[in-house]
């Protein structure tokens, strides 16, 4: 842990309020809680009022309070709100959308004081007055006693308006950016001719070079939003470094809203892997979910990851917040906890009262009396803090089964679609279903794979896997010919990134000629003739039959796919008839063709699927989840601790390790019923929530349905 806390605590301060009378009463109300944390911004537009004048007395007096009352504060530094200043010495570091609109400064529920979403980052001008504020903030703090951590950035996105990504509104399209991606592309691509060749273009110099307006051209576009990426990131980097040159003695990190494609993605220029590889440690907003906790953690590779903004409080205006007990933090902090979370900061403390997102979010009202959730905080503090120390040493089971996300494939799918929905529901498809059967698994990055970084993985698994390129495919097939088990969707490298061409073989980049496979048609789903139910023998399920009967016997987004052993999985979007020597024929739609094969390349195992199986768990998630059983265990890749629970698919199971033996199990349930679970794991655990006593083993362990709950060290 390298001396790191366990974070228990709150974000507080976001100028102006709370309001100077609430700080003194609200420190101490948080240390009474039991909190030992907590988060202050500070805000280029209200410490940096002029451009020769800064203001810190606010922030000086809340440091004094904060160490006054024991409390380890994070200076959050915030950029993207401008100075009122800024733009009158940089008029044109503005930034610049798609349709060619200047972005002027606005107002938005979360920068209440105006100035969102700030400069262009290409910007040398305004890059030289961004390096200057946080000059003075670190030197400023450094060595005050409070100091505990600095947040460089908060949440980074390049404006608000890209959250739903929209071709009309992406930015930067300014000037700046413009010579950037030209002296991004002369360095990615060595020389014009090697860009002309790859874009399909004919330019005579790089000045010619046009920045892409849609996704039409694919390439094109993917370069594009690559170099925003790599903005972003090299944003990043030098926040970070700076804040470790200024300032040795503290930690520095940023925390991000996790890319899992529903609100921040790549196209609006989140890459989460290339970020934290730049912290100390790692942190996110966020909530439980398979899809976000395995994001984070999988992006840290290794580094201690908090969450510094809990949004389980959340609300507006227009929809004040929930009443939560402690099973509502149970169910959403436990699943954070048991894969690997040491800490949580609420967002926020005492509710804002100026903007839109008044009066909620607070974990007190907003006179600062308790509210059902101020009483579940202080339980839930009070029963873990006996066992911080060992929860921060314990470390969850190294996952055995990666899950490919790439950066590039998010942005090709866009460029295809305008929208990432699909594959949202790809990727997520294959992780609930691992997650709810208790597998281990990380997401796998394009670069990632590229480099080989697949160290302790028996199994890879890639959905909707459409843009990939040369070097990832080298490493792939090297890697499942030493023994990998490789679980692929449709169209594998269907699109080269290398060439930037349609593969004329699928899968692409030469795999088909290396594995000795190839998909010989392909067709979207829309365009399939469903059979006639009664096609099908008595073992078709029922809601396949409904299915059939409601499809009228047209095609249509899903459709089932006979697997050999007579029960069925949904495939969706796309249908590829494979062809292969030497292979097991897995599934099938029309009983003829081979939809879904396995063979083996090399010493590994290649299961091909001509559909997209993640996307058709929105069908029926069941059917995947027993499919991705027996290939798994064909694999040899089991369940953490053997969970076998009464009802497959409705508990989650982590272990949590203190050397080798588990000294915490985290358990899940989402059954709406009592159930048996079995477990491999000897002694008695005691539920530190429950209070229950868990005699564990392959004698099964009464488990209530729904529930959450911690269980320490058996005995």
């Amino acid at each position: 842990m390298s001396g790191y806390p366990f974070l228990f605590g709150s974000q507080y301060y976001r100028a102006p309020t709370p309001d100077p009378a609430c700080w003194d009463d609200d420190l101490r109300h948080m240390r009474d809680l039991g909190f030992n944390a907590t988060k202050f911004f500070v805000q280029w537009r209200w410490s940096h009022r002029g451009e020769e004048q800064f203001y810190f007395e606010d922030l000086d007096r809340l440091m004094n309070l904060a160490h006054e009352h024991g409390l380890a504060v994070t200076l959050n530094t915030l950029l993207d709100m401008s100075p009122l200043w800024l733009f009158d010495k940089h008029p044109d570091a503005k930034q610049v959308n798609a349709s060619g609109q200047v972005i002027e400064p606005y107002t938005v529920a979360h920068r209440s004081i105006g100035g969102h979403p700030g400069p262009c980052y290409s910007h040398p001008g305004a890059l030289e007055d961004r390096r200057r504020f946080l000059t003075e903030v670190f030197d400023h703090f450094a060595a005050h006693p409070a100091l505990s951590m600095w947040d460089v950035w908060n949440e980074p996105e390049q404006s608000f308006q890209q959250r739903t990504p929209d071709l009309k509104t992406l930015t930067c399209h300014c000037p700046h950016c413009r010579v950037g991606f030209q002296q991004w592309l002369q360095a990615k691509y060595g020389d014009l001719a090697r860009l002309n060749e790859v874009w399909g273009r004919c330019y005579e110099a790089w000045q010619q070079v046009e920045l892409p307006y849609t996704g039409g051209g694919i390439t094109d576009f993917v370069d594009w939003r690559e170099f925003h990426l790599d903005v972003m990131t090299e944003e990043a980097r030098w926040r970070l470094d700076l804040a470790r040159t200024r300032d040795p003695d503290h930690p520095a990190y940023l925390h991000v809203v996790p890319n899992v494609m529903t609100c921040f993605s790549a196209v609006t220029c989140v890459d989460d892997f290339a970020l934290a590889s730049h912290c100390d440690l790692f942190a996110a907003s966020m909530n439980a979910g398979p899809a976000t906790i395995a994001q984070v953690v999988s992006a840290a590779r290794g580094k201690v990851c908090y969450n510094v903004e809990s949004h389980l409080n959340f609300g507006s205006v227009g929809m004040h917040q929930r009443r939560l007990g402690l099973p509502d933090l149970l169910a959403d902090w436990l699943p954070q906890i048991g894969l690997g979370i040491k800490g949580f900061l609420f967002w926020q403390f005492r509710p804002e009262v100026l903007g839109a997102e008044s009066p909620a979010w607070g974990v007190v009202k907003p006179d600062g009396t308790e509210r059902p959730v101020t009483r579940a905080v202080r339980e839930f503090g009070w029963r873990l803090r006996p066992h911080v120390e060992r929860l921060l040493r314990a470390r969850p089971e190294p996952p055995e089964i990666g899950v490919w996300k790439s950066r590039k494939n998010e942005l090709f799918h866009f460029a295809a679609h305008d929208s990432l929905q699909s594959l949202v529901e790809s990727v997520e498809g294959y992780q609930n279903a691992l997650y709810w059967s208790s597998y281990r698994y990380r997401i796998v990055s394009d670069d990632m794979l590229a480099a080989s970084d697949l160290k302790g993985l028996r199994v890879l698994i890639m959905p909707s896997c459409y843009y990939l390129t040369q070097p990832e495919a080298d490493a792939l097939d090297a890697w499942l010919r030493h023994g990998g088990s490789l679980l692929c969707e449709a169209h594998l490298g269907g699109y080269d990134g290398t060439t930037g061409r349609h593969s004329r073989r699928v899968p692409g980049c030469g795999l088909a000629e290396r594995w000795g496979l190839r998909e010989v048609d392909s067709t979207s789903s829309y365009h399939l003739r469903l059979p006639e139910p009664q096609a099908f023998d008595g073992s078709v399920p029922e809601d396949v039959q409904k299915a059939l009967r409601d499809a009228a016997l047209q095609g249509g987004r899903f459709y089932p796919i006979r697997l050999r052993d007579g029960s069925y999985v949904w495939g969706a979007n796309r249908y590829a008839a494979l062809e292969s020597d030497d292979v097991v024929v897995e599934g099938s739609f029309d009983g003829v063709e081979a939809c879904i094969l396995s063979k083996r390349v090399g010493e590994g195992r290649l299961i091909y699927c001509g559909t997209n199986l993640g996307e058709g768990a929105v069908r029926d998630s069941a059917c995947l989840e027993a499919f991705l059983r027996r290939v798994l265990t064909e694999a040899a890749v089991s369940p953490t601790l053997g969970a076998a629970p009464e009802r497959p698919g409705t508990v989650h199971v982590d272990a949590l390790l203190d050397g080798d033996e588990p000294a915490f199990l985290v358990v899940l349930s989402r059954a709406a019923e009592a159930q048996k679970l079995e477990l491999d794991v000897g002694g008695v655990w005691h539920g530190l929530y429950t209070g229950a006593e868990w005699a564990l083993g392959r004698t099964a362990a009464d488990l209530p349905g729904p529930c959450a709950d911690l269980l320490v060290g058996g005995r």
